[in-house]
C-alpha cells in the first residue's frame, strides 16, 4: 500500500519539527502526533562507567527482554521499544521500553526497568523504575539526555516512517546517584557522571489520524 497524501503530509511536517520536539530547544510548528510501534534503544556504556562499577564490586546484568553484550573495551545494552508518542506541536515525546538493567554487589541487587525517554515537562530525560532486592523504590529520573545530532523522521513504505536518534549522551542524575549510593552504602555515584551514548531506532505510524 502506498502512503496516502494525508499521511505523507503529516509525516513530512513531523520530520521538520522532530528536532525541536526532542530537544525542546525551540518552538515547534503545528504538527500531528505519531505513535511508535516497534524498535529499540541501544546504549554503548562508557568504559569509565563500567570500570567504576567494577571498582565498587558491582556487576551489571540485564532484565529480559533487554540485553547486555560485553565489548572489547566496555559493554552495550539494548532495550525494545513497544510503544510511544511523538508530538511536535507540544513539543512532546514519550518513548517506552521493556526490559532493564541490573546492578549486583553481594546480596544487594538493584534493577532499573521500564525506561521512558520523555520531555513531557520540557526536560529531556530518561526515567525508570528502581527496585532494590525486588522491592519497588519508585520511578525516578535516572539519566539526563543531551542530543548531539538532530533526530530524523524518514517516511517509509506502508504508511509508516522511521525515527532515528543518534549520539544521545546519558549522564547520571542527582536522584539516581542518591538512590544508588543509598542502596549500596557508598558515596561514589555523583550527579553528571557519564554513562554512555544512546541511539534510538523505531517505526512510527499515524494511528489516530
Amino acid at each position: 500500500m502506498r502512503l496516502t497524501a494525508v499521511v505523507r503530509t503529516r509525516i513530512a511536517v513531523l520530520a521538520v519539527a522532530a528536532s525541536a520536539a526532542l530537544s525542546a530547544a525551540a518552538p515547534a510548528t503545528a504538527a500531528p502526533s505519531l505513535q511508535l510501534t516497534k524498535g529499540a534503544t541501544e546504549v554503548v556504556l562508557y568504559a569509565s562507567f563500567v570500570d567504576a562499577l567494577g571498582s565498587l564490586g558491582v556487576t551489571p546484568g540485564n532484565v529480559l527482554p533487554g540485553s547486555l553484550i560485553p565489548t572489547t573495551t566496555s559493554a552495550k545494552v539494548a532495550f525494545p521499544i513497544p510503544t510511544g508518542e511523538l508530538d511536535a506541536s507540544g513539543p512532546k515525546v514519550e518513548i517506552l521500553h521493556s526490559g532493564g538493567l541490573t546492578l549486583t554487589a553481594g546480596d544487594t541487587r538493584v534493577a532499573l526497568t521500564s525506561f521512558i525517554i520523555e520531555n513531557l515537562n520540557g526536560n529531556l530525560r530518561l526515567t525508570g523504575v528502581v527496585k532494590a532486592n525486588d522491592t519497588i523504590v519508585g520511578r525516578i529520573p535516572l539519566f539526563r539526555v543531551v542530543l548531539t545530532q538532530a533526530p530524523e523522521v524518514v517516511p517509509t513504505s506502508g504508511g509508516a516512517a522511521h525515527l532515528s536518534i543518534k549520539g544521545a549522551r546519558l549522564s547520571l542524575t542527582d536522584a539516581a546517584a542518591q538512590a544508588l549510593n543509598g542502596v549500596f552504602g557508598v558515596t561514589a555515584f555523583k550527579q553528571g557522571f557519564p554513562i554512555g551514548v544512546a541511539k534510538v531506532n523505531a517505526t512510527v505510524r499515524d494511528l489516530d489520524g
